[in-house]
């Protein structure tokens, strides 16, 4: 009965951290869109890494001014460091790969093509964690990710007759994206399984590290005379400390506690919520039929998903 009566909170719990996770992302992009239109590519993806970065580190520091010593430690394997090689691939595949190969994708095929191909990420992930984990697949998670996906795909359909032809590089670079953070999503979530107290110092070295080849590009991109104007920089202040930080905290909980898969999965509402989003404020103009009835069953596939993981934490973490 007492695990029954915890189940409730928790399905609470991660359905407001996954709405929350969403409305984040999504103003990722429209804060993102709005701080290209005075810089360059690289200097928006550095200043976006690095400022997030920025922002974990003062939040690392606010634990030792006073309170922090009467919390335990954490000493559970999840809550040691993970070692350099881990680092460097964490910080490889999640901030400075996945970054470079999505912005070529889109910048080669648009961004219709790369969506659809970063859409097969949940269940790419999905039939990975299983694997991983040698726990057998729901089929009702598996279905339901499924029409997830199935509705992500109709949203990008009318996209697809966009101006501007999908390079054959273009779409490796969306495919070699998507495996990216797929990859990033596992081993993170390995490392992590039943992580205690703060993130922030926990993911703080993966994106400080990730960040240096970063600031690299756009050294190089500002050097030969990119697009840089002054402002920017605060748009990107806002992007990287008042979005992205607790975007990051809330995404990295999520594959903690729910796994990769699900945090995975979470990444399809945001096209249409920036779409709609933009509709709204006059940007562009109303979803089609064909993408409202995407946005139904992605939402539909999100939230039985979301209700069957929100289950699983009490079982596994009684083990």
């Amino acid at each position: 009965m007492s695990s029954a009566g915890g189940t409730r909170p928790q399905q609470e719990s991660l359905l407001r951290e996954s709405l929350l996770l969403v409305v984040l992302l999504a103003a990722t992009w429209v804060i993102a869109g709005f701080a290209l239109e005075g810089a360059g590519v690289g200097v928006v993806a550095a200043g976006r890494a690095g400022f997030a970065a920025l922002g974990l580190f003062l939040l690392t520091l606010l634990p030792r001014r006073g309170g922090a010593r009467s919390a335990p430690p954490d000493r559970t394997p999840a809550g040691r460091g993970c070692a350099w090689w881990q680092l460097g691939i964490l910080s490889l595949t999640g901030v400075t790969g996945y970054t470079v190969l999505s912005t070529v994708a889109i910048s080669l095929a648009g961004p219709a093509i790369p969506s659809l191909i970063l859409a097969l990420s949940p269940v790419v992930t999905l039939v990975a964690e299983s694997l991983l984990s040698r726990v057998r697949m729901s089929l009702l998670v598996l279905a339901s990710t499924t029409v997830a996906i199935v509705g992500a795909v109709l949203y990008v359909l009318p996209r697809l007759g966009a101006p501007g032809g999908a390079s054959v590089l273009g779409v490796l670079a969306a495919v070699g994206a998507m495996l990216s953070m797929a990859a990033y999503g596992l081993l993170f979530a390995h490392l992590n399984r039943g992580r205690r107290g703060p993130m922030a110092p926990r993911i703080l070295p993966i994106f400080a590290l990730g960040s240096v080849p970063l600031v690299l590009w756009a050294v190089v991109e500002v050097w030969s005379g990119g697009l840089f104007e002054p402002w920017a920089i605060l748009a990107l202040a806002v992007l990287g400390l008042a979005v992205y930080v607790p975007a990051y905290l809330v995404q990295h909980r999520i594959i903690a506690t729910a796994g990769a898969s699900h945090a995975a999965l979470l990444g399809l509402a945001v096209p249409p919520v920036v779409g709609l989003a933009a509709a709204v404020l006059g940007l562009a103009a109303l979803p089609q039929p064909l993408q409202v009835w995407g946005i139904v069953l992605t939402l539909a596939g999100m939230l039985v998903v979301i209700r069957s993981r929100s289950q699983r934490p009490r079982s596994t973490a009684s083990r």
